[in-house]
């Protein structure tokens, strides 16, 4: 364990909800003032800061992405990696050394040259011990890390350099063949340092980015964006963040022809999904399990743990739980990421009570009482009624079993306390890769794998998918890892969230990518609402 930073695996995820653009409601044409042309109007809940190394929220994440560019980005389709602020990359054989080229005339929007030394110091504030940001774990195999981040030695890590004018170096301890896809999370944003260090205003109010766009001005209701010098002729002319106290409030200006976007609320999502369908919908790259406390010897015989997966009515659960904020997870790489397979939990997943039954027969012979199946949550009436479904079912298949609810702030300690059984577990991916989903979560000894999951196999396959530089075979070998972790069944894939959101009329060519966000330089907005 490198540090005492809780768990990113302990995120208890809320239903979340959001979306890739689609038709607007009907009631959008009623009201509202005449849009202005060549502005697009996005509703957001309030950002805490806009600074993009402490970005956590969707909103955050979404107004980083407009401000500030890293070294490379993702297709929003495909979520492929593709050049940003560097051009090209290359590796050594062995992935344990990257050059990231810049691309020429790159500017801050102060009009300063983009070079090494702002991905350097980009790079060192995010890892520095302290700095708070959610990205800084993602930097752990850089050379350097543990001096800086853990042992708080140094100003920088030792690993991240300039051989040349227009070109970082990272150096690993470790192979890391994904890095390419790290680096382009909104978080690794890059930024200056004159401005990240001036006194008035402070650079989360007021920063100066790297990206497309710049923050012209700001009130407390409206953060105003237009195109940052040197950015090529946009369709847009500005972007209006119009900043509401929760998801409802932007969805209602929506629906008052206020806005041109915003992500619905959980509990509009059912009513917007009935009119758009499926188009209206992204799959957002958050996980729901239930995992199996292997460190508890009840859940030693995987017999047993198959058959509490093939008591479970994952399908029902999904569908009248969730609704359209979800779907069933049906391996642990989610849809939308590469590699992510149709079905990979297969049968190991399909319910089964018959086969539930031969497996606890098998498991508890004749004589041999089947133990009582703590089942742990955080108390909220979602999470209630699945945990309420499971009991049932596995009631229906003959293992007793006991409610064991938590409060929110508790239960973000108790799952990771070692006293957890059956207990729900929220994912989201720091990227979009299946290294992202599987080596955090199944990788011995990592301070996220917190079901106590072990085995060589496993653990000889995800370090093969890591140093191979194929991406095909690195494909391959993350599935086969995949299929071997779910043979053993540490956890039970439940959902995956899916982000809903609406757009007016007037807008074209905005998508939605996995993480919520989107790439405003290619929207366009007409004239009409």
């Amino acid at each position: 364990m490198r540090s005492r930073r809780r768990p990113a695996g302990v995120v208890l995820l809320a239903v979340l909800a959001a979306c890739s653009g689609g038709g607007e409601p009907a009631a959008v044409r009623r009201g509202g003032d005449e849009p202005p042309p060549g502005v697009l109007r996005v509703g957001i809940e309030r950002p805490q800061s806009l600074d993009p190394a402490q970005a956590r929220t969707p909103s955050e994440l979404l107004v980083a992405d407009q401000l500030f560019d890293g070294l490379t980005t993702y297709d929003p389709e495909t979520l492929a990696v593709l050049p940003a602020l560097a051009v090209s990359w290359k590796a050594s054989a062995d992935q344990k050394r990257w050059d990231f080229t810049l691309r020429p005339g790159a500017t801050f929007a102060n009009f300063r040259n983009i070079t090494p030394a702002d991905v350097k110091y980009t790079l060192d504030r995010i890892a520095k011990k302290g700095s708070s940001s959610p990205a800084a774990a993602q930097l752990d195999s850089v050379a350097g890390f543990r001096a800086l981040n853990v042992e708080g030695k140094g100003e920088s890590l030792s690993g991240v350099t300039a051989p040349a004018a227009d070109v970082v170096r990272i150096e690993l301890d470790q192979p890391l063949s994904s890095l390419p896809a790290v680096l382009g999370h909104p978080t690794f944003g890059i930024v200056p340092r004159e401005s990240v260090t001036a006194e008035s205003p402070g650079f989360a109010v007021q920063p100066i980015g790297s990206g497309p766009f710049l923050l012209q001005t700001r009130t407390d209701e409206l953060l105003h964006l237009v195109p940052a010098p040197g950015t090529p002729n946009l369709p847009l002319r500005a972007v209006d963040f119009h900043l509401q106290d929760d998801a409802a409030a932007s969805y209602d200006a929506f629906l008052a022809g206020r806005l041109d976007w915003t992500s619905v609320p959980p509990d509009r999502v059912e009513q917007v999904a009935e009119r758009q369908g499926p188009s209206g919908s992204r799959p957002y790259l958050g996980e729901l399990f239930y995992g199996f406390n292997l460190k508890n010897p009840k859940y030693a015989d995987v017999r047993f743990r198959q058959a509490i997966v093939a008591a479970i009515d994952r399908e029902a659960i999904v569908r009248v739980v969730y609704g359209p904020s979800a779907k069933v997870l049906r391996g642990l790489i989610p849809e939308g990421v590469p590699g992510a397979q149709a079905d990979a939990c297969a049968e190991r997943c399909r319910r089964d009570v018959v086969r539930a039954r031969d497996l606890l027969s098998q498991a508890f012979p004749a004589g041999k009482p089947v133990p009582e199946v703590q089942i742990d949550f955080d108390d909220d009436g979602t999470q209630r009624a699945v945990a309420q479904a499971i009991q049932a079912n596995l009631q229906e298949a003959g293992i007793p079993s006991a409610l064991r609810p938590h409060t929110y702030a508790d239960y973000l300690r108790f799952a990771i306390s070692g006293q957890q059984e059956l207990f729900r577990l929220g994912w989201i991916g720091a990227y979009p890769s299946a290294d992202a989903f599987l080596t955090p979560l199944f990788q011995t000894g990592l301070r996220d794998n917190i079901t106590g999951f072990t085995s060589t196999p496993v653990d000889n396959t995800l370090k093969n998918g890591r140093a191979e530089a194929d991406e095909t075979k690195r494909i391959g070998a993350y599935q086969a890892a995949e299929k071997l972790v779910l043979d053993q069944m540490p956890i039970m894939p439940l959902a995956q969230f899916q982000f809903q959101s609406v757009s007016a009329d007037r807008v074209s060519g905005l998508v939605v990518s996995g993480l919520g966000t989107f790439d405003a330089t290619k929207v366009k907005v007409g004239s009409g609402r």
